[in-house]
């Protein structure tokens, strides 16, 4: 948000305002001067009054307040409602004063900060009694207004279930709350409440609610990035926001449209605005909310405050230089004093008016400890001056030394008043910060000795010689730190020491851990705080003081004195009356901390002033009896004064005590008090002034409301009035004394402003009473209470709301009972409506919500406090717990009521009392009969009548349970009575057992009826269920009937039916196998048994070893085949184990351990037993319990199977490269096994494709165990397994085989996925289960003819010899094609050269030819000379008849013009070789252009990759994201054949994939949809690959139901990126899903995300270089068009000018280009809006330059060449784009600008031209569509408005080479455009075609000299206003004369000075235009 300030118009007022300001200061000096002037007042009224309008209508608010309170304060005298009227008027000076250096500050500064003044404002709202601001009261961020959603979008808004999700987000914000509130695990807890608010953020969407919860998840961020920290008032904050949500709980989806309170919103924005480092989204809610403006920086504001109210540094140095000047005098006259005979001492009186004046000033400069000094001189000196002391050297020499050392702090100060730089602040500005610095250091290293004996004693097992010296350590600590001072530090290492000497030296107990943790907090902190110190004195520390103090609190032990305390001076020396009376006037300004406070009174008005008295002596004591009296004048003074206390006294307390709110009374009350303290302390009526300081302090605690004026407060007050002058008399008559009633009375009195109620005497005789062993039972059974509460309070954090527990009300309600047995009542008062609370919550069964639990927290830590006070004060007052109590009580008749006022809110009732009792009282009688009848029965077994009563009581039972609600009661009896019934059906018979659990269930019956009567909650018990249930099964188990059995004889055998069919089952699988078979196995068997033994012998005896294992799994699977062809299935299952896991050794998946060895042994043992039991006919005993230990070792649950601790330093797992290496193959594998797979699924017979899939598993499975990832190797190898089988004929193809291997393929490739991204691969359990039960089935029933068939293609087809390849790193690939492109780069910098070259050649040219003729001239001129003086030379000399040229007398001048033709000659050779050589290098440029362009096509060629290879994986996405949400979907692709650039592809991957799943997820209707749409049930999605031209087209389209085009325009207008009226086609309104964030989707999917989120591919597409078009049919589908360039690399694009930029826009992008004439343009432009037509089409006319808001359209009338407009065809919207020239189309290497400008629309890459230059690529499409939403487009200004600065056009014309160079190079280097011509005839030429600005022209010229060309020029009708400006060396006045009279503007002489030519050209452009 910019500064909307107007600073023009304040520095208009800003000089009316001082005058006005003036003139009510003059105002008010006159009203004090004459208190009766009334008329003052209203004057100053009117005169504020205006200035406080003039800032309102300037909007300078800050200011305006300023003058506002100061004008309420004006009418507060005028009414006579201020109190302290002189006070207030001297706070209007002050106000009147500093408000026009504010205003200067402001129009410097150019901000209006009202913090600044914030103090100022106070202190004027003090002054008439009103509430003080603080800063958030003047924070007032720009809240939001957010208009109400519409019923259809809260409809579209509204998720399923919504009442379930607003449910379980309030049970997640209480827990996280709950969790914060404990500090434990905070950033868990910040997790979830960032997962709260992000879902409340997207459910809300553009609602009024949803600013809370933006606001809201910024600030959790800045919690869990620990920017800001974990606060009481965050949490209430957030229970706040917890309220908000149950609204919306309460209210639906209409309570969204509510927008939050504003104290919340604003109260949550404050805390973002002070965060000193935001996170990136509370930076976003800064701009948003502009909280940068609305709450400056704090640093900010002390400067300005500083600035405001501080003297500035010069005024400073020289208020101090004359302060030093005039101790300087002091010091002379004291000189001349002490040399005279000092009998004259009134001399010294000439002293006291410059001391006081120093002093004076010094209170003024706030310098308390000089000011101090001086005063103390004072006193010294009126001492002498009077003759009370008597003028020795001793005295003297003191005062003269006090006076250097002002005098030299002064002199100190005088450079270091204000420092420039924090450098200069970090210097030590007096001797006295060197020693403090140096005190502070020591301290240090006292501190470090402290820990380290600590550390000492700690490591010596609690060895206390170890601290015998700390305490005289920390002793020096103290005193140091208490002579700098640092008060509060000394009294905090006290109380460490005082800790350390009571609890670790002398109790003889070891100290607790917790106890060292609180004492390395106070030691740390004290250690930090002096660090700070060091660095820096002026740094704020006392939070770090403050943690030590709560550390010491934990510990029991206070500090003795706190910050704040004041220390009241006590002089050495009597004064005068007068002199008293000045000091105690003066006296506040003695620390200069009071003048801080003043400062700070913004955060505690009243505490900051008068801080709470922390010092509370047990007895007040009289001043010692050696001490001298003081004056007696004084006393008299003081003595008077106590009449007019008393006086006040008595008047004003009946006033307050008949009514306690009248502050002015209670003001007055409390100002007599301190009126009386100060005095009193001064004159050493000690006894009186303590007394009324703790009165002081309890009314400055009644005036800050902290207290509450009741009787006992009133009580005090009149019992101290009435002791009062009883006191004065002692005092008055020198008899003052330590009495019993003035300290108990001051004793109340601080107890009251401690907010605790003072003991009564029988309280005091209450605790003395108390038995201390009694307390220590009691706190140990305290204890153990409180770990209950705390383990309810560990759930609580879990899981809120939670229900009170059995365990939770009796620990409470017993806590409650011992402490009121104990004694100690104030523990009982506490737990009483703690345990009120725990039973009605419980009785009604409603849960403990956030606010119960935070309460029991609280209540929790106030028992601990409690029980520390057990030791020293047992019946002291819990601080906190009123509170508490209140609160609970508060809360529980809330809920109650609520209850019964919402009868219907579904929570249960509580039950009804008497019904309960009823039933109790019948079910005990029930239970004691049904015990004895039970014990009856089991005596005798056989009698049914106790088991007829049993049924009937239990059946009563039962009934009464039912009724009243008690469903576990209900449940036991009806499990009882199943079992009884059936007994009684004879089902089931009786047993010692039977009865045993029929016992128990009675016994848990009566307890839960126990558990009933003592109100707690009846527990279930499952167990004794279960039991009967288990019971009542075996009346059902077939093993429980038998089978009879005759031989014939009359004895009959009885088995169990089980048993015997098992038998028979054994007897008749022993018949089966074949004996001869079973031979030849046996003798197999046992010699492969032998051999394996060995060989697991010598693999137990070295496990490192693998070749063993080898021959392990070899003999294992011979042996389980013969098992298999013998038919013997307990050994061949068995050995099939036993083979698999040796191939997991094999194949390191499993590893050695000594179980796993015991395991082998076992098996090769039963192996062994199996078969002696196979030869001696006997029935083989199957080794199940072995199978399943093998198995589980297999699957994962043995520690054998676990990799070993230790792993190698070179494990191949850990090796990145050896990863990357198997993440290439792996993919490769992925690909190539995914094709095949799709060729074996459409001809499942050929085997081929299963020999090749299983090649690729096997080594897919080899490179998943070198690299150690074991859940893909595992994968792998169960694939392999089954294609194993599918390979053998073992298992056939099926269509349920075809979906479980595709499931394999797919999890496969999701692995791999995850290990490229670094995530962690888990294992596939479910899947690998699933192959093996398809692989391995439970039962396999093997046709015993059934024979291995031969594998007719074991060999795979050898591969193409002639095909040689070779594989290519990407990197180096694309690294390649970048070279190439940087070639062509470095070619077109060639061109550009030569081309150059090839002009320089012409212009050389040019000039032979003109040196040619003036050779020809110059030889013409020589012949003539030597012709003229033939006649003289012949006559001389006698040669008449020789022609003169014939003679050599005229060689030298002749061969010097022959030399010159012949260099002329020459040099027109080297020119024309020169050209030659140009052409050579012309033509080899353009054959390495063709060269390079094959070289880029080539490599472009080599990346280029067929599109089939991401068929798999994009019909995997269809088919996972299909089976998720249950849809039937057909995917179909064409073309897959066609071949695109590897860049392309890859970037296109993840696009093509989220517009898969967004087809699938929210395009494709249910089944039940399309059905009913008359759709088939399956949907179809199809992908089209095609080519046009350089570009590459991706068609995608589905039968769907098409994109809701209502819904996207409602959405646009709610997101204000649509007008409402606007009226858009159906294709523009589609492009509003390529937004942002832009969707429509009601709830939010883990498959597509929010929505369609077409943001995300429109981006990838457009960084790509390409373009994506939609179209949409309702009910019929949508269709996408994606183009893209054939490469990424190389593009063809137009280069174009537009104002001074040049640009490149792709072809591909343009549909045309016209040439228009500007006439033309300029009538298209003037429609509004411009409109062009061509080709039967109309375009949107526009301006590049406007499109892309760089420069305005230029001026088209008067230019006569035709501009070239750009066709541009976006959808169904046509485009014309004037741009100025085009440069040709070239052909450009593109390149990234990075990812700063990624954001920047309508820029598409950079490429580099020949020249160097970078030009930016365009995408014309951008900014088109960023018009899109406009409806109409602004009239055009007046072309006059809308002329850009263009550069000036200036022609140079001269005939020599080097002017036009050197002039042109001067003209461009200063911004201008150059034309040049060599002559006058090419001027003219030029003229033709351009029309320039000014013109530069010589004079000798060929061809046309510069006075021809300035004649035709000046007749010319259309240039006869171009400024010329003559350039020549012709310098005489004749030419210049000339050149004026044609019409030249200028004449310059050459040289030029290059100032002057540009102040001409400046000069005449200026006139020209």
């Amino acid at each position: 948000m910019g500064d909307r300030h107007d600073y023009v118009a304040l520095e208009w007022v800003k000089g009316e305002i001082a005058e006005t300001l003036k003139l009510a200061h003059q105002a008010i000096e006159a009203v004090l001067d004459d208190p009766q002037a009334f008329p003052g007042l209203d004057e100053c009224l009117d005169y504020i009054h205006q200035v406080h309008g003039s800032l309102q209508m300037v909007e300078f608010y800050g200011a305006a307040l300023l003058a506002e309170e100061m004008e309420h304060l004006v009418e507060a005298l005028q009414h006579e409602r201020v109190s302290h009227r002189d006070e207030a008027l001297h706070l209007l000076l002050q106000a009147l004063g500093q408000l026009p250096i504010y205003l200067d500050r402001v129009q410097s500064a150019r901000r209006d900060l009202p913090l600044v003044v914030l103090p100022l404002l106070n202190d004027l709202r003090s002054a008439r009694g009103e509430s003080l601001l603080s800063e958030t009261s003047l924070f007032s961020p720009q809240l939001p207004d957010f208009p109400p959603l519409s019923a259809d979008a809260l409809a579209l808004l509204e998720p399923a279930e919504l009442a379930n999700v607003l449910r379980k987000l309030r049970q997640m914000l209480q827990m996280a709350l709950v969790g914060l509130l404990r500090e434990q695990d905070d950033q868990t807890h910040l997790g979830y409440l960032a997962k709260v608010f992000t879902r409340l953020e997207a459910l809300s969407g553009d609602s009024p609610l949803s600013p809370l919860w933006q606001v809201a998840s910024a600030l959790v961020e800045g919690m869990r990035e620990g920017v800001i920290a974990n606060s009481p008032a965050l949490r209430s904050l957030f229970k706040d926001a917890d309220k908000e949500l149950k609204r919306l709980l309460d209210q639906g989806m209409a309570g969204l449209n509510q927008p939050p309170p504003a104290e919340l919103l604003k109260s949550l924005l404050f805390y973002i605005a002070k965060a000193e480092h935001p996170t990136g989204q509370m930076l976003t809610m800064k701009d948003r909310y502009s909280l940068d403006d609305a709450l400056p920086d704090s640093a900010m504001v002390d400067e300005e405050r500083a600035r405001l109210a501080g003297p500035d540094r010069d005024a400073m140095r020289s208020v101090l230089a004359a302060l030093c000047e005039e101790l300087v005098r002091v010091k002379e006259r004291l000189d001349l004093f002490v040399r005279s005979d000092r009998q004259h001492t009134s001399d010294l009186e000439s002293l006291l008016a410059p001391l006081r004046q120093i002093a004076d000033t010094l209170a003024v400069l706030g310098f308390g400890q000089p000011r101090k000094v001086i005063i103390d001189q004072l006193a010294v000196v009126l001492s002498l001056a009077q003759g009370q002391r008597e003028p020795n050297d001793a005295i003297l020499m003191d005062v003269a030394g006090a006076l250097l050392y002002v005098e030299a702090t002064l002199a100190g100060m005088v450079g270091t008043v204000e420092p420039e730089s924090p450098e200069d602040a970090r210097l030590p500005t007096t001797d006295l910060t060197q020693i403090h610095q140096i005190v502070i250091k020591e301290a240090r290293i006292c501190l470090q000795q402290a820990k380290d004996m600590i550390v000492d004693y700690i490591d010596a097992d609690w060895d206390r010689q170890h601290l015998q010296a700390l305490p005289a350590l920390l002793t020096q600590v103290r005193g140091a730190l208490a002579m700098i001072p640092l008060n509060r530090a000394a009294s905090l290492v006290e109380a460490c020491n005082g800790f350390i000497r009571e609890h670790l030296l002398l109790d003889p107990h070891e100290p607790g851990w917790e106890q060292l943790d609180h004492l390395a907090d106070v030691i740390s902190s004290l250690e930090y705080y002096l660090e700070r110190l060091s660095d820096d004195p002026q740094a704020p520390g006392e939070q770090l003081l403050d943690v030590a103090q709560k550390s010491l609190a934990s510990l029991g032990f206070f500090p003795d004195e706190q910050p704040g305390a004041q220390h009241v001076p006590v002089l050495e020396d009597v004064l005068s009356p007068s002199e008293a009376l000045v000091m105690q006037d003066m006296q506040a300004l003695d620390d200069p901390d009071i003048v801080q406070s003043l400062a700070e009174v913004l955060a505690s008005p009243v505490s900051a002033l008068n801080p709470p008295a922390l010092i509370t002596p047990g007895s007040l004591m009289p001043p010692p009896a050696d001490e001298e009296p003081v004056d007696d004048e004084l006393r008299e003074v003081f003595l008077e004064e106590t009449d007019e206390v008393l006086e006040v006294l008595h008047e004003y307390l009946p006033r307050w005590t008949a009514n306690p709110q009248d502050r002015d009374a209670l003001t007055e009350l409390r100002r007599a008090f301190h009126t009386l303290k100060g005095s009193g302390r001064m004159v050493r009526a000690l006894i009186l002034g303590e007394l009324a300081w703790a009165v002081e302090n309890l009314l400055n605690r009644v005036l800050e409301q902290s207290v509450e004026p009741g009787s006992v407060v009133q009580q005090v007050l009149t019992d101290t009035v009435l002791l009062l002058p009883e006191l004065i008399n002692e005092f008055a008559t020198n008899s003052q004394r330590q009495r019993g009633d003035v300290d108990q009375l001051a004793a109340r009195a601080h107890a009251l402003a401690k907010g605790d109620e003072p003991l009564a005497a029988e309280d005091v005789d209450d605790v003395a009473a108390l038995d201390p062993l009694l307390l220590e039972i009691f706190r140990k059974e305290a204890e153990t209470h409180l770990a209950s509460l705390n383990r309810f309070l560990d759930q609580a954090a879990e899981h809120v709301p939670l229900q009170a527990s059995d365990e939770l009300q009796r620990a409470l309600h017993t806590l409650k009972g011992s402490a009121s047995m104990a004694g100690v009542l104030p523990i009982a008062e506490l737990a009483a409506p703690l345990d009120q609370l725990a039973r009605e919550f419980k009785a009604h069964q409603l849960p403990l919500d956030l606010d119960e639990v935070e309460l029991l927290l609280e209540a929790e830590g106030l028992f601990r406090v409690g029980l520390r006070q057990l030791k020293h004060d047992p019946l002291a007052p819990i601080v906190g717990a009123q509170s508490l109590i209140k609160r609970s009580e508060t809360l529980l008749a809330e809920r109650l009521e609520s209850i019964l006022s919402a009868p219907n809110t579904g929570l249960r009732i509580k039950r009804d009392p008497q019904l309960i009792n009823n039933f109790l009282a019948q079910g005990m009688d029930i239970l004691l009969d049904a015990e004895n009848l039970l014990q009856r029965w089991q005596q005798h077994p056989g009698e049914r009548q106790e088991l007829s009563a049993l049924l009937d009581e239990l059946t009563t039972l039962g009934e009464g349970a039912h009724m009243a609600d008690l469903l576990p009661v209900d449940v036991l009896c009806e499990a009882l009575l199943d079992l009884y019934g059936a007994v009684e059906e004879s089902s089931l018979a009786v047993s010692e057992r039977f009865f045993q659990e029929a016992q128990n269930a009675h016994e848990a019956l009566i307890n839960m009826l126990d558990e009933l009567a003592a109100g707690q909650e009846v527990t279930p018990q499952p167990a004794r269920i279960r039991a009967l249930h288990d019971l009542l099964d075996q009346s059902l188990d077939p093993s429980s009937m038998g089978l009879i059995r005759s031989d014939g004889s009359r004895t009959l055998s009885i088995r169990e039916l089980g048993s015997a069919t098992a038998e028979l089952q054994q007897k008749a699988t022993a018949l089966e196998p074949d004996d001869e078979i079973v031979e030849i196995f046996l003798e197999e068997a046992i010699d492969i048994l032998d051999s394996s033994g060995q060989a697991l012998q010598r693999w137990l005896s070295d496990p490192d070893n693998a070749a063993p294992l080898s021959s392990l799994q070899r003999d294992l699977h011979t042996l389980k085949g013969g098992a298999r062809m013998a038919e013997v299935e307990a050994i061949g299952d068995l050995a099939q184990e036993l083979e698999s896991l040796y191939e997991g050794l094999v194949d390191r998946r499993y590893h050695y351990s000594e179980s796993l060895g015991r395991l082998l042994l076992k098996s090769h043992d039963r192996l062994a037993l199996l078969l002696d039991q196979l030869q001696n006919h006997q029935p083989l005993t199957p080794a199940q319990d072995l199978i399943d230990t093998i198995r589980q070792v297999r699957q994962g649950h043995s520690v054998a199977e676990a990799p070993p601790a230790i792993a190698e330093h070179d494990s191949a797992g850990h090796d990145p490269e050896l990863l990357e290496i198997f993440l290439e193959e792996g993919f490769d594998i992925i690909e190539n096994s995914g094709a095949a797979l799709l060729r074996w699924q459409a001809e499942p017979g050929n085997r081929q494709e299963v020999e090749t899939l299983l090649r690729d598993l096997h080594t897919l499975k080899g490179g998943a165990r070198m690299v150690e990832i074991g859940p893909i190797g595992d994968l792998a190898h169960e694939l392999e397994y089954l294609y194993e089988s599918l390979s053998s004929g073992a298992l056939q193809p099926s269509a349920e085989l075809f979906a479980l291997v595709q499931r394999g393929h797919d999890r496969l490739a999701q692995m791999l996925d995850g290990v490229r991204a670094g995530q962690p691969c888990p294992p596939a359990d479910r899947l690998i289960n699933a192959i093996q039960n398809f692989s391995h089935p439970v039962t396999v029933e093997t046709p015993p003819a059934l024979t291995l068939p031969a594998k007719t293609d074991a060999t795979p087809p050898a591969a193409d010899a002639g095909a040689d390849m070779v594989k290519v790193s990407a990197e180096l690939l694309d690294e390649l094609v970048n070279l190439a492109g940087e070639t062509s780069i470095f070619r077109g910098r060639i061109e550009q050269q030569v081309n150059d070259a090839q002009i320089a050649l012409n212009e050389m040219e040019t000039t032979i030819e003109r040196m040619r003729d003036q050779l020809r001239r110059l030889d013409t001129e020589t012949q003539g000379r030597i012709l003229s003086r033939q006649q003289v030379d012949a006559e001389r000399l006698g040669y008449e008849e020789f022609d003169p040229l014939e003679m050599d007398r005229h060689s030298q001048l002749q061969q010097l013009s022959r030399a010159l033709f012949e260099s002329a000659s020459d040099l027109l050779d080297l020119k024309e070789t020169l050209d030659r050589r140009n052409h050579d290098a012309e033509n080899l440029l353009q054959q390495q252009g063709r060269i390079n362009t094959e070289l880029q096509e080539g490599l472009m060629r080599t990346r280029m990759v067929p599109f089939e290879r991401m068929l798999p994986r994009l019909k995997r996405i269809v088919r996972q994201v299909a089976e998720e949400l249950n849809k039937d979907v057909a995917f179909v692709v064409g073309n897959a054949e066609g071949e695109m650039d590897r860049n392309v592809l890859e970037r296109m991957a993840a696009p093509l994939e989220h517009m898969l799943r967004n087809a699938v997820d929210h395009g494709l209707e249910s089944a039940e949809v399309r059905l009913a749409a008359g759709k088939p049930a399956q949907g179809q999605i199809s992908l089209d690959l095609s080519r046009e031209g350089g570009d590459i087209v991706f068609d995608i389209r589905d039968d769907g139901a098409g994109v809701p085009l209502e819904a996207v325009r409602r959405k646009a207008i709610k997101r204000g990126m649509l007008a409402p009226e606007a009226e858009i086609s159906d294709r523009d309104v589609l492009q509003f899903i390529l937004q942002p964030g832009f969707s429509t989707a009601e709830k939010i999917t883990q498959i597509s995300g929010r929505g369609v989120g077409m943001d995300v591919v429109h981006e990838e597409v457009r960084q790509l270089g390409g373009s994506m078009s939609i179209d949409s049919v309702p009910g019929q589908g949508v269709h996408f068009r994606i183009r893209l360039p054939f490469t990424v690399s190389v593009n063809r694009a137009l280069m174009v000018q537009c104002g001074e930029d040049q640009y490149a826009i792709p072809l591909n992008t343009i549909e045309g280009i016209v040439r228009v004439l500007p006439n033309d343009l300029e009538g298209h432009f003037r429609i509004d809006p411009p409109r062009y037509q061509y080709g039967g089409q109309t375009y949107e006319l526009c301006y590049l330059g406007e499109l892309l808001k760089t420069a305005p359209r230029p001026k088209l009338l008067g230019q006569n060449l035709p501009l070239p407009v750009l066709l541009v065809h976006y959808n169904d919207r046509r485009i014309a784009v004037l741009v100025d020239t085009m440069a040709g189309t070239r052909e450009i290497v593109v390149k990234s600008l990075g990812a700063q400008f990624a954001a920047v629309q309508g820029v598409s890459g950079a490429t580099i031209l020949g020249d160097g230059r970078v030009v930016l690529i365009l995408d014309l499409l951008a900014p088109i569509r960023a018009m899109q939403a406009r409806v109409a487009q602004t009239p055009t200004l007046p072309e006059i408005d809308s002329e850009p600065h263009k550069p000036l056009l200036v022609m140079v014309v001269d005939d020599s080479v080097t002017v036009r160079k050197v002039t042109s190079r001067l003209l461009e280097r200063h911004g201008m455009n150059v034309l040049t011509a060599k002559d006058g005839v090419d001027a003219m030429l030029l003229l033709e075609e351009h029309m320039p600005d000014l013109m530069l022209l010589d004079i000798e010229m060929p061809r046309m000299d510069g006075f021809e060309v300035a004649t035709q020029v000046r007749n010319d009708e259309r240039l006869q206003h171009l400024p010329i400006i003559m350039i020549t060396s012709r310098t005489g006045q004749k030419h210049r004369d000339r050149a004026m009279a044609i019409g030249v503007n200028d004449y310059l002489g050459k040289p030029y000075q290059e100032s002057v030519l540009l102040e001409s050209i400046a000069h005449w452009s200026k006139k020209h235009a």
